[in-house]
């Protein structure tokens, strides 16, 4: 991708320090930013939007929920977020145990397997020291307690072949996965951008690079351009392409069927072979086709 774009790489940023970024470049930029303020709810009229928090109502121009799957902004809206929740939920272990120096992983790994798929990824922590993240799928009959007792987390990292007595771990993360988007990006003077507009599972980290695509388009398109244009083009892009990779990379690494996962990784190798092929997979998982198209 060294000629789609000066960055062809992953960077594994953790999400909250993504976040601390741009709370700074706000404040550079002279804006106002209230932490600790509930939104309760909002009204619009045709010149302007009124939210209601509970220390009492910001009237603006325009509207930008970017609160979460839960989103407040959307519920108040009425807006459908249609779609539905898988049944398993995923589990995040985070040890400080090196897997590229025990096992030479790379930084970035897929594991796939019918029963217990897991993947595998290095970020720096907070002390820039390294630590890794292994996600896991749980049964659909494994209680919260079983999953997140002390012998059942040791279990399974050393199914990924941690050795005894090296399956310490900092953080433990247990959670619902759904594959859900909002029925419209826009009402009125408010829009819906990143987990408030579209979540999924995040095999593939499609959700957050979705998220910072939408808010880079809409900037652009408040900034004198068509309103309409964010819903027409961003909500299609999600279906398109979050919500089908992200579903199509766990069933991938879930398949059970022994013949259709070995067409299915055939499929892939022969990809991996073929420069053109390689090139058109990687612009897709990247979401880079989303904007080399002009879509």
């Amino acid at each position: 991708l060294r000629d789609e774009t000066p960055y062809p790489y992953v960077v594994q940023t953790e999400q909250h320090k993504l976040a601390l970024m741009g709370i700074e470049r706000l404040r550079a930029m002279g804006a106002t930013v209230r932490m600790s303020t509930r939104v309760t709810g909002l009204t619009q009229d045709e010149r302007s939007v009124t939210v209601e928090t509970e220390q009492g109502p910001i009237r603006a121009d325009y509207v930008i929920g970017c609160d979460g799957g839960r989103s407040t902004v959307r519920k108040s809206l009425g807006i459908e977020f249609e779609g539905f929740t898988w049944p398993e939920r995923f589990l995040v272990i985070t040890t400080p145990f090196d897997f590229a120096k025990a096992l030479g992983c790379c930084y970035r790994n897929y594991m796939a397997d019918p029963d217990e798929w897991t993947n595998l990824f290095k970020v720096a922590g907070d002390d820039l020291k390294g630590r890794w993240r292994a996600v896991y799928n749980t049964r659909q009959d494994e209680s919260d307690e079983e999953a997140l007792s002390d012998a059942s987390v040791r279990a399974r990292l050393g199914r990924i072949y941690v050795p005894e007595g090296k399956r310490d771990y900092f953080h433990l993360n247990l959670y619902n996965v759904h594959q859900r988007v909002a029925k419209q990006f826009r009402k009125g003077r408010v829009f819906l951008c990143g987990d408030a507009a579209h979540v999924n599972n995040p095999i593939g980290g499609l959700g957050l690079n979705s998220g910072i695509h939408e808010a880079w388009h809409l900037a652009k398109l408040l900034n004198g351009g068509d309103l309409d244009e964010y819903e027409r083009v961003r909500r299609p892009l999600n279906i398109e392409y979050v919500q089908e990779q992200t579903i199509a990379n766990k069933k991938r690494l879930e398949e059970r069927e022994p013949a259709q996962r070995a067409k299915r990784f055939e499929e892939l190798a022969r990809m991996a072979d073929d420069p053109a092929k390689h090139k058109a997979f990687l612009m897709r998982a990247s979401l880079l086709e989303t904007w080399k198209g002009k879509r």
